[in-house]
């Protein structure tokens, strides 16, 4: 993502498939993001994708953001 930075239509989409905009954003961005409008966020994430939740992971079937315990026990793993 860092090379090649997502655009405002692909974050759309994951935004979209995650629950909102707000659900791309990396927990120690958060904070500082809040202010901003939801178009704003979106502007934001595009053009700064260390903003952006890292690891996107795509099942095919679902999309999760970040690799929590939960994520992990999602994907069938044990969370530690």
């Amino acid at each position: 993502m860092i090379k090649q930075p997502l655009t405002q239509t692909e974050l759309r989409a994951l935004a979209k498939r995650l629950g909102g905009i707000r659900e791309l954003v990396a927990p120690k961005q958060r904070a500082a993001l809040e202010s901003l409008s939801d178009a704003e966020l979106l502007v934001d994430l595009a053009e700064n994708p260390t903003h952006v939740r890292r690891p996107l992971i795509d099942t095919g079937a679902q999309l999760y953001a970040g690799f929590t315990a939960d994520v992990r026990e999602r994907l069938g793993g044990k969370a530690k």
